[in-house]
C-alpha cells in the first residue's frame, strides 16, 4: 500500500571518494546507484540542457539577505525563533506554535525559497559553495529580525538540514544575546555510510571541493526534476504515520528545484562539527529514534544524517546534550508531542 517506505540509497549520498597523489586531490564518482536498485529501479535521467544554479526562464527571485517570511505567534514571556529545514516553510511549526502560545512568543521563519516564497537571486556561477551566499544570507536576515524586532535572549530552535545550521551559528556569533539552542532531527553535516571510502573527519576544503568540482557540476546542475523527486527523502522518512509522513513529504517537494539544489549543496559544503567547540550557549539536541525504517544492513542514511553526523573530537562540549527521542522521525514533534514539549521544558529549565 505504501510504497514510499522501499529501502535505497540516495543518488546524492554517492559522495565521491577521495585520494591523494602528486600533491593534489584526486576525485571519482561512485555510480549513482545503490543496493536498493536491484529491488526498486530509480529513476536517473539527466538533462544537458538544465543548469539548477540559475533562476528558471520567467522566474522573479525575492530580494537578496531577506526571509521569505515570518509568523509571529504567543504570549509568553520566553521569545522563541523557529527555523524549519529544507523544504519547510514556517507553517510546518504551526501546530507546536498553536499548542504553546501561553508558554513562548514564537517567531516562525520561513528561509526564502520555501513555503511558496520566492528564493534570492542565484549568486554568480563562480562562487564556490563554501561561501554559503544564501545560507549566510538567511542568518543576515535573521540577524536583522532580532534587531528589528527588539528580541532579548531568543531560543533558537533550528530544524532537520540548514535549520540546524544557522541555530548553531547564530550561537556561536552571538553568545551573550541568546538563551540557548534547541536541535531538531538536525544534521551537522554530511556523513558517510561507508567510512572506508569517505573518511568521518574530512577538511573542509575537500568537502568544498568535491561540491564545487564534482557534485554540483556533474549532477546537481543537470538533475530534472522527475528523477530529483524519485530520489530525494522518503515520506516515511518525515513521520511516523504515514499520511502526515506523505503530507509532509508533498509540502517539502513544492518548491521550485533550482531552490532545493542550491540549498543542499550549501549544506554539503559546509561541516558545523567544527563550530561546536566554540559553543557557550546550552543547546539541547533531540535525535530522532527512526524506528521502523526499512534499510538495507548497512545502509540506514537517516542514522548517519541525524546521529553519526555528529561524531567528532568537538561532540563532548559540555554545554551540548544529546537526547533521543524514540518512535520519532524527522518532524518529531508530530510523532511524540508530549515527549519532545517534555524533553524542551526540562532543558530550558535548567537554564540559569
Amino acid at each position: 500500500m505504501f510504497g514510499f517506505f522501499k529501502p535505497r540509497i540516495y543518488w546524492w549520498q554517492r559522495w565521491p571518494s577521495f585520494a591523494i597523489a602528486s600533491s593534489s586531490l584526486i576525485f571519482s564518482l561512485f555510480p549513482a546507484v545503490g543496493l536498493a536498485q536491484a529491488t526498486v529501479p530509480r529513476i536517473l535521467a539527466q538533462d544537458s540542457t538544465r543548469n539548477n544554479f540559475t533562476d528558471p526562464t520567467g522566474y522573479t527571485p525575492g530580494p537578496a539577505n531577506a526571509l521569505g517570511k515570518v509568523e509571529e505567534a504567543g504570549t509568553g514571556a520566553q521569545s522563541m525563533i523557529l527555523i524549519p529545514g529544507l523544504g519547510f516553510g514556517g507553517d510546518i511549526f504551526k501546530e507546536f506554535m498553536a499548542a504553546h502560545a501561553g508558554q513562548y512568543h514564537m517567531y516562525a521563519v520561513t528561509l526564502a525559497g520555501f513555503g511558496g516564497t520566492p528564493a534570492p537571486p542565484s549568486p554568480d556561477s563562480g562562487l564556490s559553495f563554501g561561501e554559503q551566499p544564501w545560507t549566510s544570507g538567511q542568518m543576515a536576515a535573521i540577524e536583522r529580525l532580532i534587531s528589528e524586532k527588539g528580541i532579548k535572549q531568543p531560543v533558537i530552535v533550528g530544524h532537520w538540514l540548514t535549520g540546524t545550521q544557522l541555530a548553531l551559528r547564530l550561537a556561536v556569533k552571538h553568545p551573550d544575546e541568546i538563551k540557548a539552542v534547541i536541535v531538531i532531527s538536525g544534521s551537522a553535516r554530511f556523513a558517510s555510510m561507508d567510512t572506508t571510502k569517505i573518511p568521518a573527519e574530512m577538511p573542509i576544503s575537500r568537502r568544498i571541493a568535491g561540491v564545487d568540482r564534482f557534485m554540483a557540476p556533474r549532477w546537481f546542475k543537470t538533475v530534472t526534476r522527475e528523477t530529483w523527486d524519485d530520489n530525494n527523502f522518503l515520506p516515511g522518512d518525515y513521520a511516523v504515520n504515514p499520511v502526515r509522513g506523505l503530507r509532509l513529504w508533498r509540502e517539502a517537494a513544492k518548491p521550485e528545484l533550482h531552490t532545493w539544489v542550491r540549498y543542499l549543496c550549501e549544506y554539503h559544503a559546509q561541516d558545523i562539527t567544527l563550530e561546536l567547540g566554540k559553543l557557550t550557549v546550552p543547546t539541547l539536541i533531540l535525535e530522532p529514534g527512526l524506528e521502523g525504517l526499512p534499510f538495507d544492513p548497512g545502509n540506514n542514511y537517516m542514522e548517519a544524517f541525524c546521529g553519526r553526523s555528529w561524531e567528532g573530537p568537538n561532540k563532548q562540549n559540555p554545554v551540548v546534550r544529546y537526547q533521543t527521542i524514540s518512535n520519532t522521525r524527522v518532524c518529531m514533534w508530530y510523532d511524540q508531542p508530549e515527549r519532545v514539549d517534555k524533553a524542551i521544558s526540562e532543558f530550558l529549565g535548567s537554564i540559569p
